[in-house]
């Protein structure tokens, strides 16, 4: 049996413990937080971060600051992260290309365990996407060009999930593209609509400005969208699989959950924000806010099958 002073002290080191919690989940942020996008600017990862940012920056009180820090197919700025202190002041913009298909197509000083998902906002479907004054109208006459030898395609790096994504769909249509790596899809486009390159496999926040201008047009996608009415997908012409990217951050593993739990609170605030919503749908982006263990379990599962993917096809360096 405890003594009345051992009681008294449990309690009071209970008391001090609750307090210490609420006053650390008070506390968080204190100073600015910066997310390190570790692609270009203009493109899907850097619109779709930006917005968040901009978003959560109004309830957190704190500017978030968001960080191109490019190079490496998106390792460059993904490392930087996973050696940054884990207080919740350093973030990543994860995504399907930096958190799944890299680590494990490529060798990277960072897996999927090195972090701790914090929340996911958006989904973007992939597109083959060429100029305006291509002569490729459709996605037949482009299977039949790159069937020639002579489709030139931009991608954002040879172990992303852009290239990947790419290749099994080349490999299902019975082409071999010839790739040409940016800094990310938006440079892509650039290329595109510059006449550099016949083609590049892309996300709607970095095409969909150059559609929408009548600069370029989406010959396939993955999924049908209104933004972009009449154009296949890639189920269309036989192609099976499902292929697209999203948008979240993470942050370095071992960030304190009050952390997690105050970043969560706000993005569900601001995922009900009208003119978010419209900000997401403007740039052709699908909100898609998930969090919590169900999310952390599919990610799981995925980035399992891109390691089975990878010890199958032996491209691991």
């Amino acid at each position: 049996m405890k003594s009345p002073k051992k009681t008294l002290l449990s309690i009071a080191t209970a008391v001090t413990m609750t307090f210490a919690s609420g006053a650390a989940l008070a506390e968080y942020p204190e100073k600015p937080i910066q997310v390190i996008v570790p692609w270009g600017a203009g493109g899907d990862s850097d619109l779709t971060t930006r917005i968040w940012a901009d978003a959560v920056e109004k309830e957190l009180g704190v500017p978030v600051v968001v960080i191109n820090k490019t190079g490496g197919g998106g390792v460059v700025g993904t490392s930087f992260v996973a050696r940054a202190k884990n207080d919740g002041y350093t973030l990543i913009n994860a995504g399907v290309s930096n958190m799944m298909v890299t680590p494990n197509f490529t060798n990277t000083p960072y897996n999927f365990s090195t972090f701790t998902p914090v929340v996911k906002y958006t989904s973007v479907p992939l597109a083959v996407v060429v100029a305006k004054d291509s002569p490729f109208k459709t996605f037949d006459d482009f299977i039949a060009g790159a069937k020639n030898g002579r489709v030139t395609q931009g991608s954002w790096g040879a172990s992303s999930s852009g290239t990947i994504m790419a290749n099994i769909i080349a490999n299902q249509a019975g082409y071999t593209p010839k790739y040409v790596h940016g800094k990310g899809a938006a440079e892509s486009m650039v290329s595109v609509v510059g006449g550099h390159i016949d083609s590049a496999v892309s996300f709607p926040p970095a095409f969909g400005p150059h559609v929408k201008a009548d600069r370029a047009r989406a010959l396939v996608i993955d999924q049908k969208m209104d933004a972009f009415p009449g154009v296949p997908t890639f189920a269309d012409y036989g192609i099976k699989g499902s292929f697209g990217g999203w948008s979240g951050v993470f942050a370095p593993k071992g960030v304190p959950q009050e952390v997690v739990d105050k970043l969560t609170a706000v993005t569900a605030k601001v995922m009900k924000d009208p003119k978010v919503l419209e900000a997401y749908e403007n740039i052709g982006a699908l909100v898609d806010f998930r969090h919590g263990p169900e999310w952390i379990a599919d990610l799981k599962v995925t980035y399992k099958i891109y390691t089975d993917e990878a010890a199958r096809t032996s491209k691991k360096k």
